[in-house]
Protein backbone atom coordinates (compact mmCIF):
# COMPACT_ATOMS: atom_id res chain seq x y z
CA UNK A 1 0.00 0.00 0.00
CA UNK A 2 1.26 3.74 -0.87
CA UNK A 3 0.98 6.53 1.56
CA UNK A 4 -1.30 8.15 -1.30
CA UNK A 5 -3.59 4.26 -0.77
CA UNK A 6 -3.56 4.73 2.84
CA UNK A 7 -4.54 8.63 3.20
CA UNK A 8 -7.35 7.62 0.74
CA UNK A 9 -8.46 4.60 2.49
CA UNK A 10 -8.13 7.08 5.96
CA UNK A 11 -10.48 9.18 4.41
CA UNK A 12 -13.10 6.52 3.65
CA UNK A 13 -13.53 5.48 6.74
CA UNK A 14 -13.84 9.15 8.23
CA UNK A 15 -16.95 9.40 5.49
CA UNK A 16 -18.08 6.04 6.61
CA UNK A 17 -18.11 7.01 10.22
CA UNK A 18 -19.67 10.41 9.04
CA UNK A 19 -22.56 8.30 7.82
CA UNK A 20 -23.08 5.87 10.82
CA UNK A 21 -23.30 8.93 12.96
CA UNK A 22 -25.44 10.68 10.48
CA UNK A 23 -27.84 7.34 10.49
CA UNK A 24 -27.54 7.27 14.35
CA UNK A 25 -28.83 11.19 14.86
CA UNK A 26 -31.14 10.95 12.29
CA UNK A 27 -33.09 7.12 13.89
CA UNK A 28 -32.17 8.01 17.31
CA UNK A 29 -35.99 7.73 18.18
CA UNK A 30 -36.26 4.27 16.90
CA UNK A 31 -32.89 2.92 17.98
CA UNK A 32 -32.96 0.87 21.25
CA UNK A 33 -30.31 1.23 23.77
CA UNK A 34 -28.28 -1.61 22.35
CA UNK A 35 -28.75 -0.39 18.99
CA UNK A 36 -27.69 3.20 19.88
CA UNK A 37 -24.67 1.79 21.46
CA UNK A 38 -23.36 -0.50 18.50
CA UNK A 39 -23.85 2.13 16.11
CA UNK A 40 -21.93 4.49 18.66
CA UNK A 41 -19.30 1.76 19.19
CA UNK A 42 -19.00 1.20 15.10
CA UNK A 43 -18.55 5.08 14.80
CA UNK A 44 -15.37 5.10 17.26
CA UNK A 45 -14.01 2.28 15.36
CA UNK A 46 -14.11 3.68 12.04
CA UNK A 47 -12.96 6.58 13.35
CA UNK A 48 -9.74 4.94 14.90
CA UNK A 49 -9.14 3.19 11.63
CA UNK A 50 -9.16 6.04 9.58
CA UNK A 51 -6.38 7.74 12.06
CA UNK A 52 -4.68 4.37 12.41
CA UNK A 53 -4.29 4.50 8.33
CA UNK A 54 -3.00 8.21 8.84
CA UNK A 55 -0.44 7.01 11.16
CA UNK A 56 0.51 4.28 8.25
CA UNK A 57 0.21 6.88 5.39
CA UNK A 58 3.04 8.79 7.27
CA UNK A 59 5.14 5.94 7.99
CA UNK A 60 4.99 5.22 4.23
CA UNK A 61 5.19 8.46 2.94
CA UNK A 62 8.52 9.25 4.80
CA UNK A 63 9.68 5.68 3.64
CA UNK A 64 8.99 6.78 0.30
CA UNK A 65 10.77 9.64 0.74
CA UNK A 66 14.01 8.11 2.08
CA UNK A 67 13.96 9.82 5.84
CA UNK A 68 14.27 6.91 8.00
CA UNK A 69 13.36 6.49 11.98
CA UNK A 70 17.06 6.29 12.23
CA UNK A 71 17.65 9.57 10.30
CA UNK A 72 14.94 11.61 12.51
CA UNK A 73 16.68 10.19 15.99
CA UNK A 74 20.07 11.02 14.88
CA UNK A 75 19.19 14.54 13.98
CA UNK A 76 17.11 15.33 17.43
CA UNK A 77 20.21 13.57 19.13
CA UNK A 78 22.89 15.93 17.26
CA UNK A 79 20.64 18.70 17.93
CA UNK A 80 20.41 17.88 21.59
CA UNK A 81 24.00 17.55 21.72
CA UNK A 82 24.87 20.85 20.01
CA UNK A 83 23.10 22.52 21.91
CA UNK A 84 24.27 21.16 25.29
CA UNK A 85 27.85 22.04 24.13
CA UNK A 86 26.83 25.79 22.76
CA UNK A 87 28.23 28.74 24.51
CA UNK A 88 26.10 30.80 21.78
CA UNK A 89 23.04 31.84 21.78
CA UNK A 90 21.59 32.27 18.29
CA UNK A 91 23.41 28.99 17.33
CA UNK A 92 21.20 27.70 19.78
CA UNK A 93 18.20 29.41 18.89
CA UNK A 94 19.26 28.39 15.33
CA UNK A 95 19.44 24.58 16.50
CA UNK A 96 16.31 25.00 18.50
CA UNK A 97 14.07 26.56 15.71
CA UNK A 98 15.24 23.87 13.23
CA UNK A 99 14.08 21.42 15.63
CA UNK A 100 10.70 23.00 16.10
CA UNK A 101 10.11 22.74 12.62
CA UNK A 102 11.03 19.06 12.61
CA UNK A 103 8.41 18.39 15.25
CA UNK A 104 6.01 20.15 13.48
CA UNK A 105 6.69 18.57 10.29
CA UNK A 106 5.97 15.15 12.02
CA UNK A 107 3.17 16.10 13.41
CA UNK A 108 1.48 18.01 10.11
CA UNK A 109 2.53 14.27 8.67
CA UNK A 110 4.50 16.31 5.96
CA UNK A 111 7.79 14.12 5.27
CA UNK A 112 8.80 16.24 2.61
CA UNK A 113 9.06 19.26 5.38
CA UNK A 114 10.48 16.66 7.52
CA UNK A 115 13.65 15.92 4.90
CA UNK A 116 14.03 19.68 4.84
CA UNK A 117 14.13 19.82 8.82
CA UNK A 118 16.06 16.76 9.32
CA UNK A 119 18.65 18.58 7.11
CA UNK A 120 18.41 22.04 8.57
CA UNK A 121 19.40 20.40 12.17
CA UNK A 122 22.34 18.65 10.92
CA UNK A 123 23.21 21.95 9.21
CA UNK A 124 22.69 24.13 12.19
CA UNK A 125 24.60 21.39 14.69
CA UNK A 126 27.28 21.12 12.29
CA UNK A 127 28.10 24.39 11.75
CA UNK A 128 27.82 25.48 15.69
CA UNK A 129 31.10 26.97 17.18
CA UNK A 130 30.50 24.75 20.64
Amino acid sequence: MTSDQASDLSRRFRDLSGAVRQNLLSNWDTLTQGQRNSLQGAEYSLLNGSSTLITAAVGFALDESGVSFEKLQDSVNTANEAIQALKEVQTALAIAAAGVDLAGAIIAHNPGGAAKAIAAVYTAAKTSPG
